[in-house]
């Protein structure tokens, strides 16, 4: 017979024995009392049940309702359901739940563009909205640097090749998309595949087009919740970027497409943890990058330089070498302090600079969100830091002085559309009204950008809230990874 793993509530009220007895406890059925079971129970701490000490409280009844309603008048609530209390993990198509956060992605209208000439239909006009509106939205520099227009328009119709077909099928279909057509956006998208595939079969293809191929369809898997093969397209783009020549890898556009890697890449290792070589015989080794004015450049499709991307992903590697069996690291790396110190020293002392390269397609530049974009990921780079870092290794009070900034710094911005420092900063946001603040930030962001991954980081940012809040009486700081709160097997999400 099953047995309950405690006495039921009714035998604890009564102090005395109980036999355990399921459903329902053999002690109160026999002295007809009502048995209250074995389940989740509230419980007051005031009750005045002569067990506990009294506590007084004090509260402003006029003012605390005012300090959780939103700027449109509402009040927030962050529901706690079983499945939290049973420490139930999600996969990652319930965070993507499109009918949980409808307001969030509304189709827009489609907006008046010039077609490009010599495509049929509306493939022009899907080209002329990527070149006028996506290719200068997601940079933070939109010069003669960005080559979301000027590398990947003219490679999509430089050639009539399965790889340039290819890239323009992908990039129609992330247009379309975006402008809230997803029967075509996915009409395109096979095409796009098809031809990748007819790509592979022809000797004389464009391998750099087929690099910039899968980084289009793995920008598409981001901007689609539904869509979860974003880390497939990028493994797929590394494999053809390891194979590129010494020819290609002098291409012009290889200058645009290798930071793009870069960016995707890193934020792939946030997600998933960085494996060393099944080869690699030595310690787990982590370079820093170098410091100098090139590397301390702001990149417009990176929102930061290359130098603070780089310290990120030593950030990630620093993480993953945690969870390596200790055979895999040398001594000095299995006690030594010195790298994360290392790595926060160069974060805390990181001045990154603007360069622009003006022409005559260049679009509406704002210094102050370049600066201010930059300064925010430096920020969030600090505050991942002192989440992988020992406990002893962070300063007293940084993580919350960080998150003051971090807000400073996002209340100067028109709105804030770089999904990977919200999620930090949100996850690093205790206090209620500061998690209001994170989720209107995120909110306003969906809404301008119309991303599907603002679904997904949305949802699991209120999941990191409910287990952290689950675990504030702990005796000890828990501190919540939210991987472990994605169900295993499940793909993971994106945060570019």
């Amino acid at each position: 017979m099953m047995k309950a793993k405690h006495n039921c509530w009714t035998c604890k009220e009564r102090k005395v024995g109980c036999d355990r007895t399921l459903p329902e406890c053999a002690n109160c059925t026999k002295s007809k009392r009502h048995c209250q079971g074995y389940g989740v129970k509230l419980a007051w701490p005031d009750k005045a049940d002569g067990r506990r000490k009294q506590k007084k409280y004090q509260s402003n009844p006029a003012g605390s309702a005012e300090d959780y309603i939103t700027k449109d008048g509402e009040f927030v609530f962050l529901n706690t359901t079983l499945g939290d209390l049973r420490g139930q993990q999600a996969k990652i198509q319930d965070l993507a739940s499109v009918e949980r956060n409808l307001e969030l992605v509304k189709p827009p209208i489609m907006p008046s563009v010039t077609s490009i000439s010599g495509l049929d239909g509306m493939d022009g006009a899907y080209l002329s909205y990527y070149d006028s509106v996506l290719a200068r939205m997601i940079t933070t520099i939109d010069d003669e640097s960005n080559g979301f227009r000027l590398d990947l328009i003219p490679m999509a119709l430089g050639s009539s090749d399965a790889s340039a077909r290819s890239l323009l099928h992908a990039t129609l279909a992330l247009s379309s998309f975006h402008l809230g057509r997803p029967d075509e956006a996915l009409r395109y998208k096979v095409k796009a595949i098809k031809s990748l595939s007819e790509s592979f079969q022809s000797a004389g293809t464009s391998k750099v087009a087929q690099f910039a191929a899968c980084m289009m369809l793995c920008v598409y898997s981001v901007f689609d919740a539904s869509d979860t093969s974003w880390h497939l397209h990028l493994q797929g783009a590394k494999m053809i970027a390891d194979a590129l020549s010494a020819y290609e890898q002098d291409s012009s556009s290889i200058e645009f497409l290798s930071p793009w890697f870069a960016y995707h890449n890193t934020f792939s290792e946030y997600s998933y943890a960085v494996k060393p070589l099944a080869s690699q015989q030595s310690a787990f080794q982590i370079k820093l990058p170098e410091s100098n004015p090139r590397t301390r450049q702001i990149i417009g499709l990176l929102g930061c330089s290359s130098e603070l991307l780089d310290l990120i992903s030593a950030t990630n590697k620093l993480r993953a070498m945690q969870s390596l069996p200790k055979d895999h690291l040398s001594p000095s790396e299995t006690s030594s302090p010195e790298l994360p110190l290392l790595i926060r020293t160069r974060l805390e002392n990181l001045k990154q600079e603007i360069f622009l390269t003006l022409g005559s397609t260049t679009g509406t530049i704002s210094h102050e969100r370049i600066s201010l974009t930059a300064e925010f990921y430096r920020i969030a780079a600090l505050l991942y830091l002192h989440q992988v870092s020992p406990s002893r290794l962070v300063p007293e009070n940084a993580v919350p002085s960080l998150v003051r900034d971090a807000f400073a710094v996002v209340d100067q911005m028109d709105v804030c559309t770089s999904p990977w420092p919200l999620f930090i900063l949100a996850c690093n946001a205790t206090e209620d009204q500061d998690r209001i603040r994170a989720m209107e930030i995120l909110e306003t962001g969906g809404r301008r950008r119309r991303v599907g991954n603002y679904l997904i980081i949305k949802n699991l940012v209120e999941a990191v809230w409910r287990r952290q809040d689950l675990t504030a009486n702990e005796k000890r700081d828990v501190k919540i990874d939210w991987r472990d709160l994605i169900a295993p097997g499940s793909a993971m999400p994106s945060f570019i």
